[in-house]
Formats: structure tokens, sequence, C-alpha cells
């Protein structure tokens, strides 16, 4: 560890009651009243307050240059020591402000400093200095900034941005999440011998395709790899018949469950589950088929801000590969 010399400490205490008193020209005149009216002067100016500040670290200092020293030590380290400090600041100062001090001026600034407007100066100048220096030091690092880094207000103002947009953001997502339906956890079927590992696809696979007598069931498997998770499929889900064009929209999920809110599931982590959409009956010529998620004015409105933005999309579908019959039972999703 580098040692300190505190010569330098008390350099600096000399130094600070060199600007405690005005500057006039004078003859020498040195004697022990003006000792004592100088010691006088700093004890009323407050001045011989900060030796009483300075010397504990001081002290600090020396202890980190003799570490070996106990408590008993210092504590009579330090009673010798405070008043050497004392007397010798007064040795140095004395002639050095009988410079520019004579007795009579030294006497009027005692005078003026036991007076109650010197009193009144002396708390006023320290609540002062205790209010302005920090404001003093926030005003003067900023500008000292601006002048380093010119880009610093503009980067601060879109820090400041991104915090508002991020704070409304979780605001609105706690909202949503508020008002989300939860899946009852006996309505969801779990898809046998499939298993979710981190790092696979979050895209829900298509599962099977039901045509059915007023409808077309469409099932998906849906992975979850959080133990609380949200779902949302857009109403902007449709089916394209490759050969015609013709467009089927996504009347909702089977079970009759809103899709005007998230939907969420608790206790299925690393597993996968049945998520159906139902859409209207396909006409008995579509063979070929796009399933699209395309975007919907709902998505602005549902979505919460940590979406992927990614569609789900299944082009180029033959009905016949996914196909099932009516005989297959699925649980549903009740609202």
């Amino acid at each position: 560890m580098k040692n300190f010399f505190p010569s330098q400490v008390i350099v600096c205490v000399i130094a600070l009651f060199t600007l405690t008193l005005p500057v006039s020209a004078q003859n020498p005149n040195a004697t022990d009243e003006y000792k004592e009216t100088l010691k006088k002067i700093m004890e009323l100016s407050g001045t011989a307050a900060t030796t009483d500040d300075l010397y504990p670290k001081m002290l600090s200092v020396m202890k980190l240059n003799a570490p070996g020293k106990d408590d008993a030590y210092w504590n009579e380290f330090a009673k010798g020591w405070k008043e050497k400090i004392e007397n010798r600041v007064i040795e140095i100062c004395t002639p050095v402000y009988k410079k520019h001090l004579t007795l009579e001026e030294l006497k009027a600034v005692a005078a003026f400093y036991e007076s109650p407007v010197g009193r009144k100066y002396k708390e006023s100048s320290l609540a002062v200095m205790r209010e302005a220096m920090p404001l003093l030091v926030q005003e003067l690092q900023t500008e000292m900034f601006k002048e380093v880094r010119p880009d610093m207000d503009k980067q601060m103002t879109e820090n400041k941005q991104a915090m508002t947009e991020y704070e409304q953001k979780r605001k609105r997502d706690k909202e949503l999440y508020s008002q989300a339906y939860m899946l009852p956890k006996d309505s969801i079927v779990v898809v046998p011998g499939k298993v979710y590992k981190n790092g696979m696809s979050t895209t829900p696979s298509l599962y099977s395709i039901e045509r059915r007598k007023n409808d077309t069931k469409v099932t998906f498997a849906q992975p979850v790899y959080w133990d609380s998770q949200w779902l949302y499929y857009s109403p902007g889900f449709k089916i394209i018949d490759k050969e015609s064009g013709d467009e089927y929209n996504v009347r909702g999920y089977d079970g009759g469950a809103s899709m005007n809110k998230l939907l969420t599931v608790e206790g299925f982590n690393h597993k996968y589950i049945y998520i159906s959409l139902l859409f209207p009956k396909l006409k008995k010529s579509v063979k070929d088929i796009d399933i699209l998620e395309l975007p919907h004015a709902k998505d602005k409105e549902l979505l919460p801000s940590n979406d992927d933005g990614k569609a789900k999309s299944y082009f180029n579908v033959r009905v016949k590969d996914y196909q099932v019959s009516s005989r297959k039972k699925n649980k549903k999703v009740y609202f």
C-alpha cells in the first residue's frame, strides 16, 4: 500500500486558514497578544473546528503507515498531537498574518466575529456552504460532462425516454395479465410422449385438422416453456385454399374462449398441450391449404411487450395428412 505523508494535510489546514481573513499591508509586530488574538479569531470564525475535522483524517493516514500499533497507543498519540498541531498552526500562521494584518486590524476582525453580525455571519456561512456546495458540484459536473461528452444531453434524453417507455410497457403488461383468462387445468390435455427442451422452437406445431358438420377444427401442439405462461392466437388466423384462393377466417377457440384477451396456463412447464381453433367448414374440394396468422388490429391491443413477433404460419399443408375423424375425443377449453 502506498504511504502518505501527513505534512501535506497540515499544509492544507494552513492554506485554509489563510483564506479566513482579509488581506492588508502592515509593519511586523510579533507579540504573544498577536498569537492569542489570531487563535481567538480562528476559534470565533470556526476555522479551528476545521482542525478537529481534519485531525481524524490525518490520524487514519498515520495508522495506515503503522498498522502494528494498538488502540491504546493511538489514543495517547492523539492526545499529545492534537495540541501540538494547534500550536504548530499558530506558530506557522502568525508570521504570515503579520505580513498582512496589524494587531489592531486583527483585533477589529476578532471584534467583528464577537458581534451579533459576526456570529450570524459564521453560522450563515457554514449553512450556506452546506447547501451551496452540493449544488455547485452537481452543476460543475454537468457542465464538465457536456464539454467532455457533447452527446450527453441527447443520451440522457434518450435514456429518460427509454425508461418512460419501459414503465409504460410494464404497466400495460400488468393490466393484460390481470385481465387474462386462466385455462382450467382439468380442461387441458397434454400431448403424450412429447417433451419440450430448452433451445427447441417455441412455435406451436400443427397437430390435426378435423372436418366437422358445421366447422373445421384445427389443433396445435403448443409448447409450454415456463411454469406460468401466456398464450396468444391472433384473430387474424385464416385458412387459404391453395387452388381457389378462398379464405376461411378463424371463428375462435374450440370451447368458446374469447380471442379478445390473453390465455394463461400454469403448471405444465416443459410439456406440450393441445390448443384448437375453429374455422368455417371447408369445401370437400379443398385439399391443399395455407394456415396463416396474419396481422390483426387486436394484436396491438393484446400482445405483451415480450412477444417475439413471430407469426404462427403453416404453408403447403395437405389436409389428408392431418385429417382426423370426429371420433377423436379431446377435452375442450371452456370460458
